[in-house]
């Protein structure tokens, strides 16, 4: 079942670096602190799984971690050797909590995450260890915006959360975006330091032998100089979720 599971994840991802990179132009491949990303004037897309906890109200704090999967529509992006990068994120706390079971929405303010640079790779989902091992590579913030679409439309946040169920961990399921700011890490002066990532994720129940309660896709976007229209955004999350659906019914099958 393990692995079943997360080769639905990775389709998962897959499919969103399709959906979205059929209409980029190929990034020309720099190696920047250990890892190959796109050139100093383009988009770097970095796709991964990840696995989280489950907030229920305000004041709660979001938290977890990641694995990178695929950068520019490849998965051997370390510069040499075998690597992993990583990330871990935490102090995205909830201020908005509308746990409608048809129309369900969450808003977070603040939020960290960070990424890491290990030449040994050990992560491990199921049990939410390794993830913070090695190298700083890139540090950064949530950063605050008004979302203009959708039922959190007008609410102020760094994060915002749509789906359904969000009161039941067993069913819930959803999307989520937001803005990370870089901060440093190693590769901060690359992208530039103040400058903004976009991201987008789904998440659904993980596997209930999983250290962490939900599980999901996320997908993040680096793009010097440019900030992201709302709608792309949006769109990403619900392609996202979409394919969410598609890995739960495969599980479950």
């Amino acid at each position: 079942m393990l692995e079943t599971f997360v080769r639905g994840l990775a389709a998962t991802a897959v499919g969103a670096t399709l959906a979205l990179g059929a209409s980029q132009a190929q990034a020309a491949p720099t190696p920047v602190a250990g890892i190959t990303v796109g050139g100093p004037t383009e988009t770097t897309f970095v796709f991964s799984n990840l696995i989280e906890s489950f907030v229920s109200g305000v004041g709660q704090t979001l938290s977890g971690f990641g694995q990178v999967t695929n950068i520019n529509g490849e998965s051997n992006f370390c510069v040499s050797g075998s690597c992993e990068l990583t990330y871990a994120f935490d102090n995205f706390v909830v201020n908005t909590f509308d746990p409608d079971p048809e129309e369900s929405a969450t808003v977070f303010s603040g939020g960290t995450a960070n990424f890491y640079v290990d030449e040994t790779p050990d992560s491990s989902l199921p049990t939410a260890s390794g993830f913070t091992d090695g190298t700083l590579w890139l540090s950064t913030v949530g950063f605050e915006t008004t979302e203009t679409l959708g039922v959190n439309a007008g609410r102020t946040g760094s994060l915002f959360s749509t789906g359904t169920a969000f009161a039941d961990v067993e069913n819930i399921i959803g999307n989520g975006n937001g803005l990370l700011e870089i901060t440093g890490g190693a590769a901060g002066s690359y992208f530039g330091i103040g400058e903004l990532i976009t991201l987008s994720s789904s998440f659904q129940n993980a596997i209930e032998a999983w250290a962490l309660p939900l599980a999901g896709t996320a997908e993040l976007q680096v793009a010097p100089g440019e900030v992201p229209e709302p709608a792309t955004l949006a769109l990403l999350g619900v392609g996202l979720l979409g394919l969410g659906v598609a890995g739960r019914a495969r599980r479950h099958a």
